[in-house]
């Protein structure tokens, strides 16, 4: 008996080497890069890498990305900002398109190999359409991580918009997780903490972390940009807010993670 005891042990123990490690940190940064523009109204994608290389994250998401457009030369942002910080898996997720070839969005890069889940178009104002996209990250410990940047016009009825924007991202992110990984959702939701989308999230059970005032850039007051999680096997440790003031006019945020392979004890 004493001698099943103990293969048993062995055998559980060598199923989690086998497994990766029980919990892994993660490093994300999140930034709102306003096209490319600075606060000098120069393009200045160059400052914009210098940053994020300063800022060393292993996944990092950027909302206000164009692809091909006319306003920002036709430039590539993903694949230019890959290519100035180095950085291995990018991937570039449409919004809106902008004519006559141009695409706007958002986009993630990562030193950590991923796996696009699916993206989708959010309830939006007719004029700006907006979208969630949904990666796997597989870092040592894999998690899910959804992006977004919401509707940004103060009004009540945009306001029921982002609430039922936030319902759809519950709910694709629910639909896209058989596998039931931990899962993370970062970006730019255009609210506040305790505006009725964040608390519609918290309802939904997602945790948000530690609101930073992130907006404008020169002063910041707004609290607009967030991180939160889905389950108790991801935990935002810190979030760290960048004297940034001039590369955009968000500043960016560097979110301390940890990703836990099983519940933590």
């Amino acid at each position: 008996m004493k001698r099943a005891v103990i293969l048993s042990a062995v055998l559980l123990a060598a199923a989690e080497l086998a497994a990766g490690p029980r919990v892994c940190g993660v490093t994300l940064v999140q930034w709102n890069l306003h096209i490319g523009i600075d606060m000098n109204y120069r393009w200045n994608l160059k400052t914009q890498a210098d940053v994020l290389n300063r800022l060393d994250g292993d996944v990092t998401i950027l909302n206000e990305v164009d692809k091909n457009c006319a306003r920002t030369g036709y430039c590539d942002m993903t694949k230019e900002l890959a290519v100035l910080t180095g950085t291995m898996f990018s991937q570039f997720s449409a919004a809106r398109a902008l004519p006559p070839e141009g695409l706007y969005g958002n986009a993630i890069l990562s030193r950590y190999p991923m796996e696009l889940v699916g993206a989708w178009l959010l309830p939006s104002p007719a004029d700006e359409s907006r979208s969630m996209t949904l990666m796997k990250i597989k870092a040592p410990v894999p998690f899910l991580l959804g992006f977004t940047h919401l509707n940004f016009r103060q009004t009540p009825e945009e306001n029921l918009i982002r609430i039922a924007a936030v319902r759809k991202i519950h709910e694709l992110i629910e639909r896209n997780n058989p596998g039931r990984l931990p899962a993370v959702l970062a970006g730019d939701f255009n609210c506040r903490p305790g505006d009725d989308p964040v608390k519609e999230l918290e309802k939904l059970g997602w945790t948000m972390g530690k609101p930073l005032a992130t907006f404008p850039s020169k002063k910041p007051v707004s609290s607009i940009d967030h991180i939160f999680c889905r389950d108790v096997r991801a935990k935002v440790l810190d979030r760290i807010p960048v004297d940034e003031k001039t590369a955009s006019d968000h500043i960016p945020v560097v979110n301390k993670l940890e990703i836990f392979r099983s519940i933590p004890k």
